[in-house]
């Protein structure tokens, strides 16, 4: 296998391209301007003016002095071909006063059609070549440092790229160790970025990225640097960390800076940020690994809450390759028909008769057994595996209930969990009426639970698809209702049938004044707007009582049953109500 080349030495490798052809610029005048005084030398020869010493000595003069003068002016790129072209003009004008000077000097008579050969050259020959051939060069110089300025910089922020970055990080590292000086790097990313994306489009965007990379150039100092990685991540190169405080101090400052509101558009929203911060030399000594670790330390802020920065640890980097090698197994686990779905009953207490189930989905891997969807649900929403995932389980749950029915079996409603990433994807609706179809089930025994999550962006479109759902006869419930982003506006808007109060609620309510308070609240929300309640999680006698009392009329829990596969779930229709 060919080894991959460095982005440092491909830098180095287009900055030697660079001044070679810059030495090759110095190169073409000279010979530009050679050929021009061989041109003009033989000119007056054919007309009768021969050339002697002094001729030839200015030519070597001219071609000497103004090829350089007009190389350096061309790098400038705020001067013009014209301008660029008169201080050689006023050269060659010089140098035929002074060749005139010296015949004098010399006691040679002047040579009236001499010195007017010359001028002559000058004005028709030499200035329009040369001014052709400055445009020329101007133009390719032009294009040399644009395509420079690409190669190392992003073309939205305008901030450094990647490479450009690694090459900085380098020069502090070798300025570092000459000094003995302490440096750090931070690898940045907005929190819900992709939500924004998703939600608002990439030009929506676009503008909060600028915005941020603002922000981020506004306030650091003249010696640090900022760079955009790509997406929605940023570097920062702090040059004097000599502490590890002085890193923090900083991490702290950019947090509270991109955790300010952003108003693009009309919309004002907050994204927050993670950051992960690697030290030289602990932590690396090089700048790929200085970065590596910075972005490992990064994703670790993120595991524990985002909004947050930590330090790199050898450590996290047991983490990233388990969360590697998990994603992996994602990947194959639907291929391979890894994944299972358990189903745990709804149970109307009043009657103690089983009235719906929800599908709960399992993963049995090969080797280390069955997975918990605590551990596999997170990674599969952040890399949108959660979308053809949770098309599965919504045929899966499909066909499993319709199923049931054709075996004779009392028909009752299926409730399916839809993440908030597959609820906004634009053919959601579709999806769900494909389900439908593919499995015969009449769309009156399903039960879609959705999460307060969804409210965050694109209320109306939200509105619209729950509309469109339970105008085809599909049940809508909001799960774990109370710990998102709840509002009695929204609650008032959504078309849905029933509100599920989570389960961290349930667990306390007996010994918890304000767990009970919470609940009790709930559900007289609920039965003025006319809702049905269920209360997942109950697992004592003392909390079912407790529900009965405020006339909560479903539970879901381990005091009736677990979760039990499509088998034991069929003896579960087969048991008399108690």
């Amino acid at each position: 296998m060919a080894k991959k080349r460095s982005p440092v030495g491909s830098g180095l490798l287009r900055e030697w391209r660079h001044k070679l052809y810059r030495h090759a610029a110095l190169l073409h005048l000279w010979c530009v301007m050679a050929g021009v005084e061989i041109v003009l030398l033989s000119l007056k020869q054919l007309l009768g003016v021969p050339n002697d010493s002094f001729d030839f000595m200015k030519s070597v003069l001219i071609v000497l002095l103004v090829a350089p003068i007009l190389n350096a002016s061309v790098r400038k790129n705020s001067v013009k071909p014209i301008r660029a072209l008169a201080p050689a003009v006023v050269i060659m004008a010089f140098a035929e006063i002074a060749e005139l000077a010296v015949r004098y000097a010399s006691w040679q008579t002047a040579n009236l059609m001499r010195t007017t050969a010359d001028l002559a050259g000058l004005a028709l020959l030499t200035a329009p070549i040369l001014y052709f051939v400055l445009t020329d060069m101007r133009n390719r110089e032009f294009t040399v440092r644009q395509l420079t300025h690409l190669a190392y910089h992003d073309m939205l922020t305008g901030l450094p790229n990647r490479q450009k970055f690694q090459q900085t990080v380098g020069m502090s590292i070798r300025k570092a160790k000459l000094s003995g000086r302490k440096l750090s790097v931070m690898f940045i990313d907005l929190d819900r970025f992709k939500n924004v994306n998703d939600t608002f489009g990439h030009a929506f965007g676009d503008l909060l990225l600028t915005e941020a990379a603002e922000r981020l150039k506004s306030w650091l100092q003249a010696d640090d640097s900022v760079s955009r990685q790509g997406g929605d991540e940023f570097t920062v190169l702090i040059k004097d960390t000599s502490q590890p405080q002085d890193a923090e101090k900083v991490a702290q400052k950019i947090i509270h800076l991109l955790s300010q509101p952003f108003a693009i558009d009309g919309h004002e929203l907050r994204v927050g940020c993670s950051i992960g911060i690697a030290m030289y030399p602990q932590d690396g000594e090089d700048p790929i690994t200085l970065m590596k670790n910075a972005d490992t330390a990064m994703y670790r802020a993120k595991e524990l809450g985002k909004n947050g920065y930590q330090f790199y640890k050898a450590e996290m980097n047991d983490t990233v390759i388990q969360k590697l090698v998990m994603e992996e197994w994602l990947n194959k686990a639907l291929e391979q028909e890894e994944f299972v779905l358990y189903y745990q009953p709804q149970v109307d207490i009043f009657t103690t008769r089983m009235n719906g189930m929800e599908a709960l989905i399992r993963w049995n891997h090969p080797r280390l057994g069955f997975i918990s969807p605590g551990e596999f649900i997170p990674l599969a929403e952040e890399t949108g595996l959660i979308i053809p995932i949770g098309q599965w389980v919504l045929r899966t749950a499909c066909k499993q209930n319709k199923a049931w029915q054709l075996a004779g079996f009392p028909p009752l409603k299926m409730a399916v969990n839809i993440s908030p990433i597959q609820f906004h994807q634009h053919d959601f609706v579709q999806v769900v009426l494909d389900a439908l179809q593919e499995s015969g089930l009449e769309p009156r025994y399903l039960e879609l639970e959705i999460t307060e999550g969804i409210a965050m962006y694109h209320v109306d479109q939200v509105i619209q698809k729950l509309q469109t759902l339970r105008e085809l006869g599909v049940h809508i419930s909001m799960d774990d209702f109370g710990t998102g982003y709840s509002s009695l506006n929204y609650l008032k808007k959504f078309p849905i049938d029933k509100l599920k109060i989570a389960q961290q609620f349930v667990r306390d309510i007996t010994v918890d004044p304000d767990d009970a308070a919470i609940v009790q609240a709930i559900m007289a929300m609920a039965l003025s707007l006319k809702l049905n309640v269920i209360a997942e999680g109950v697992e004592t006698e003392e909390q079912l009582s407790f529900l009965l009392d405020i006339k909560c009329r479903e539970i879901q829990g381990y005091i009736y049953s677990k979760p039990v596969p499509a088998n034991e779930f069929t003896d579960l229709m087969l048991r008399p109500p108690a």
